[in-house]
């Protein structure tokens, strides 16, 4: 969990504030009260009198809210106290069916994300005008999980396999050290920033190197056959987590969209961790 600076008026909305998980953030200072997503007045509740609100939904609930409804709530609650609002921050993600003319559709956890920013610039002009966004870069702690877990081989060596081209350059973040610091960053700048929040701009050869010298194992990467995720995971996440390595390995993670910014772009000191400061922290025996 990521240090807290003390600061003054700290609010965290969370669905159960007694929770050992979420009771951490309380001793560092933050408020706790309890909001849903899907109960618009505990939102209402939450945000009233508010400065500064930073609005974020999991990756996954678009499974069974395609449209993003709990993004479009967190906008219509946050729209509701604009008079008292001096930045609203909103993690989103690239619009993968626009930037791609339609060539990836089924990149839907990143579309729905879009989704809420498209509603909240033709709805609220007002709040719109004082809006940043916040494009975390992909996930350096997707190797715990199914993405990107390096294999270990019969000689002791590991495999990094997906579907995507070992040298397309992927933004990369460690998402639980930095997103702070870029959400402060965008809280201290004007309004209408766009910005891609990563530590790293690798390619996942690069990725396997850093790892074999930071663990003094061979790491190698190879690609993996297309529709394999599909198989492996299922016609649902297997076949939206491929679309989203084919969009990347062809628009780039951001999709090449003109109006984002990196955190070279801003100007301002912004703490971040690199990848191979990431690997030389990371417990990675449960591979070895």
């Amino acid at each position: 969990m990521p240090k807290i600076i003390a600061t003054v008026g700290v609010t965290g909305i969370t669905r159960d504030p007694s929770k050992p998980s979420t009771k951490k953030w309380g001793d560092q200072g933050v408020e706790l009260v309890a909001g849903r997503l899907d109960d618009k007045d505990s939102l209402l509740r939450a945000f009233q009198g508010a400065n500064v609100i930073f609005g974020f939904t999991d990756f996954w609930h678009y499974l069974p809210d395609p449209n993003n409804h709990k993004g479009k709530a967190i906008v219509d609650a946050v729209a509701a106290n604009v008079a008292t609002l001096d930045r609203l921050v909103l993690s989103t993600c690239s619009d993968a069916r626009k930037w791609s003319n339609g060539d990836n559709k089924w990149v839907l956890h990143f579309d729905a994300k879009a989704e809420a920013v498209k509603y909240l610039e033709s709805t609220y002009p007002e709040l719109w005008a004082k809006t940043s966004l916040l494009q975390l870069g992909y996930y350096v702690t997707n190797w715990r999980s199914f993405v990107a877990t390096p294999k270990k081989l019969e000689d002791g060596s590991f495999k990094v396999s997906i579907p995507v081209d070992g040298d397309r350059k992927i933004h990369m973040v460690n998402p639980a050290a930095d997103a702070g610091s870029f959400v402060k960053a965008l809280v201290e700048l004007l309004a209408g920033r766009h910005l891609v929040g990563a530590g790293s701009y690798i390619s996942f050869n690069e990725w396997c190197d850093t790892f074999s010298k930071v663990n003094g194992r061979r790491c190698v990467f190879e690609r993996m056959a297309d529709r394999n995720y599909e198989e492996l995971m299922g016609p649902v996440v297997g076949l939206e987590l491929e679309d989203m390595f084919k969009y990347f390995d062809k628009y780039g993670y951001d999709g090449v969209d003109p109006s984002v910014l990196y955190p070279r772009d801003l100007r301002i000191g912004i703490k971040y961790t690199t990848v191979r400061d990431f690997m030389k922290r990371e417990d990675w025996t449960s591979i070895m």
